[in-house]
């Protein structure tokens, strides 16, 4: 174990306090956990989740409870999906391709409905009252991709130097701070400077594998008010799980003529674990039997998040061999809060032929908040996503027609970026088709979805103050395709 000379290190506290990201990278991935997409049923994804205004579906519960207003019987259903997720990264001139697959169940519920009988029907204003609880998946961030190249201008060993240069005066190192891991490594000299000789060229490669999502536990309680108006709310109960293992690694092309420094590796391991709450009201007016319009309302998610991380470094050389130094896990407690969102819907009835549906949905993401126990960095943190993000519109549109006891629907949506600058991340696209098939009283519904969209992320962020070179950007194509099959009974 060498000697440290360097000062103690003030550790972020929130969301990867040892992290080669900056406390920027925290505020830009808050946007995965505001942003949420509902995989429910293989009908509603059918026709794009465009299910604001037109009800009588499961997914409702997580868009626009009055949907549950529409239903005349009660129902059961679970659908299970299959996830395929692929990459295609570009840095610095390299093009690098990941993908993954992935299992799981995105909706299992029942609707219990009590309507009044036929001969009762005219005379009452309440024509059914319908109790829903239902499991949906709102958000998948189970993905995995890696980036790489040649840099001559920079070396993520700068990160850990420096750390290291911001505290000249003091005679010893917190263990587990960069700087403490630089040094006891033998990534830095006894200058507390890197051996790395990125100026005559190193090959880098990150590679990140990504899982878990975010489920909605929803208790809902809807009714139809003398056939024009269908009410309908939501307790929405959050559950989310987050893991992220990702690893720096840089190799010289020459030997460095010190130490001989070959490569390192630098992982750092993430778990982001909790529950929220929210609340969803809604309407659905029925203007009349072709056209009808809806309205929604989504509080914050008021979150309460348990973050894990534990980092390990290994470096190798011919004059020091192989060395590697790991932290003890950290764990921080945080709320977090995403932003209010509205859905307003319209829906075409096309008579026994099927019907036409929109969605317009707003989200203010620049109302997301962090509150932790540092006020000075919550206030810094909230300062920051006040300046990248922006409100976003979303529209979803989608179709369905029916030929007898057969469905075929098709839908389309459109996510702006939540950012300001679109060097974060682009727009999202939604393409989606299924179908459908009724006997008796048992459905089987089937559905696509492919999701495409790009981010842009910075292998490591550098202090520009001690005058470091920032490494470029990499830009990533995402492609998601799932498949969803839904069997249920009404009764």
């Amino acid at each position: 174990m060498r000697t440290s000379k360097i000062s103690k290190y003030s550790a972020c506290i929130i969301l990867a306090a040892n992290s080669l990201s900056a406390s920027a990278q925290n505020a830009i991935d808050a946007s995965k956990y505001a942003q949420s997409n509902p995989l429910a049923t293989a009908r509603s994804v059918g026709f794009g989740g465009a299910l604001g205004s037109v009800g009588g579906d499961m997914g409702s519960l997580s868009v626009n409870p009055a949907g549950l207003g529409v239903y005349r019987s009660s129902e059961f259903i679970f659908t299970p999906g299959l996830r395929f997720s692929g990459t295609n990264s570009s840095y610095n001139s390299t093009e690098m391709n990941d993908n993954g697959t992935r299992f799981g169940l995105n909706s299992l519920g029942f609707v219990y409905t009590s309507a009044v009988n036929d001969k009762d029907y005219d005379r009452a204003d309440w024509k059914a009252i319908s109790f829903g609880l239902g499991l949906n998946r709102s958000a998948e961030y189970s993905r995995n991709y890696n980036y790489g190249g040649k840099n001559y201008t920079s070396s993520a060993s700068q990160y850990f130097e420096g750390d290291a240069f911001k505290y000249p005066n003091s005679t010893t190192a917190d263990p587990g701070t960069p700087a403490y891991l630089g040094y006891q490594s033998y990534l830095l000299s006894n200058l507390y400077t890197t051996y790395v000789p990125y100026n005559r060229g190193i090959q880098q490669l990150k590679t990140v594998n990504e899982k878990g999502g975010a489920t909605d536990l929803n208790l809902s309680l809807g009714g139809n008010y003398q056939d024009k108006l269908m009410l309908g709310a939501t307790l929405g109960f959050n559950f989310l799980n987050h893991k992220v293992n990702s690893t720096m690694s840089e190799e010289t092309f020459t030997m460095n003529e010190v130490d001989s420094f070959d490569h390192f590796n630098y992982t750092e391991n993430f778990k982001t674990i909790g529950t929220g709450v929210n609340l969803k009201l809604g309407a659905i007016y029925k203007f009349n039997d072709n056209f009808r319009a809806g309205l929604a309302i989504h509080t914050p998610t008021a979150y309460g998040l348990t973050e894990t991380s534990d980092n390990n470094i290994n470096v190798s050389s011919l004059k020091y061999g192989n060395n590697t130094v790991s932290t003890s896990p950290n764990e921080y407690n945080y709320n977090f809060y995403t932003p209010f969102k509205a859905v307003v819907s319209a829906t075409a009835i096309l008579g026994k032929l099927g019907f036409i549906s929109a969605d317009y949905e707003f989200v203010g993401y620049s109302g997301m908040r962090y509150k932790l126990d540092d006020l000075n960095y919550q206030n810094t943190l909230n300062s920051l996503i006040q300046n990248l993000y922006q409100s976003n519109s979303n529209v979803r549109v989608g179709a369905e027609i029916r030929l007898d006891d057969f469905r075929l629907r098709a839908g389309y949506g459109y996510y702006g970026s939540p950012f300001k600058n679109k060097l974060y991340q682009g727009d999202r696209q939604d393409i989606s088709f299924g179908m459908g098939y009724r006997f008796g009283n048992t459905f089987v519904d089937l559905a696509v979805i492919n999701s495409s969209y790009k981010t842009y992320e910075q292998p490591y962020v550098l202090d520009g103050a001690l005058g470091y070179v920032q490494p470029n950007m990499a830009s990533i194509n995402n492609s998601l395709t799932s498949g969803l099959l839904t069997i249920g009974w009404k009764f």
